[in-house]
């Protein structure tokens, strides 16, 4: 099995599904490496759609000034997409043994905010996983933010936002045109060529933080949008 429902839940008042992948056929994304991918999806509204509407930026997106086509990495009509069609075709059981995870790189929130996931199941993923990775952008409005630290970095990605989330007490990953004074670690893809599974710098709250250049396909969208 490639993949498992993790979580079926609502956010601001819409349906979203929690979905790992990559259990038997390995990942293929070349930043990432091999590391089982956990997407937060809108059930009622395919990636594309949800793009289209804006509803993503009102729920498995909130906080992101990059929702709604406005200059996110991903592209919706690939992975999300398909990985959405499968759901609806009843491709994914639901997990019932976390053992499958056992020693495995994880990376939360290969699209939508992971602080979506119940910290119940965060953990129970983390305590038998090897490294992980996990971003959220929804820190400022999410009541348990401290608590999602403890295992995702806060993304931010203007000065602004990147000294309110410090000011919080967050642990951040900022990308941005340049890279902002004080004391943060160019992602080791960009220095040293490691994928997240062989680097593990952003493997929850401990730690420094983390800087990476806008990029992906809507890099440009993405700098005039916020300007740093």
């Amino acid at each position: 099995m490639n993949g498992y429902i993790l979580h079926e839940g609502t956010t601001n008042g819409e349906k979203f599904v929690v979905i790992a992948t990559g259990f038997e056929r390995p990942s293929v994304n070349r930043k990432t490496g091999d590391m089982i991918q956990v997407w937060i999806l809108l059930i009622d509204q395919s990636p594309v759609a949800g793009i289209q509407s804006g509803l993503d930026a009102l729920t498995i997106c909130i906080g992101c000034p990059f929702a709604s086509g406005e200059g996110c990495y991903v592209n919706p009509g690939q992975a999300p997409l398909m990985i959405w069609q499968a759901y609806h075709r009843g491709s994914y059981p639901t997990l019932r043994d976390y053992s499958v995870f056992q020693s495995r790189g994880v990376r939360f929130g290969a699209y939508g905010n992971p602080s979506l996931i119940p910290l119940k199941i965060v953990k129970a993923i983390r305590r038998r996983a090897g490294k992980t990775t996990g971003y959220f952008h929804d820190w400022k409005a999410n009541r348990d933010a401290s608590k999602y630290n403890r295992y995702f970095m806060a993304s931010t990605d203007t000065l602004e936002s990147l000294e309110e989330a410090k000011a919080e007490g967050l642990r951040v990953f900022h990308a941005s045109r340049e890279k902002p004074s004080g004391k943060f670690v160019t992602c080791l893809n960009v220095t040293r060529g490691k994928t997240c599974a062989e680097c593990g710098i952003c493997n929850g709250g401990d730690g420094p933080d983390v800087w990476v250049p806008l990029h992906g396909s809507g890099a440009k969208k993405a700098f005039n949008l916020i300007q740093n």
